[in-house]
């Protein structure tokens, strides 16, 4: 069935500080739709846009580089 009328999307904006991330890769480990990436260096934000808000990384980022807002 189709539905008629709109569409809401659910945006995040996904910050990463990169000065307070220790490159532990924790958020690379535990997301499950590739958000971050380690290339040289800090863990890097290469996905924003498949965030799902399940928080995972905010959990595992113990320095608090990681932020998350809805837009």
């Amino acid at each position: 069935m189709r539905r008629h009328g709109p569409v809401e999307y659910e945006i995040y904006l996904i910050g990463l500080d990169q000065q307070l991330c220790d490159g532990c890769r924790r958020c690379v480990d535990i997301c499950p739709v590739d958000v971050f990436e380690m290339r040289r260096g800090p863990a890097e934000v290469v996905r924003a846009e498949n965030c799902l808000y399940c928080r995972g990384c905010l959990g595992v980022c113990d320095p608090g580089a990681i932020t998350i807002t809805e837009i």
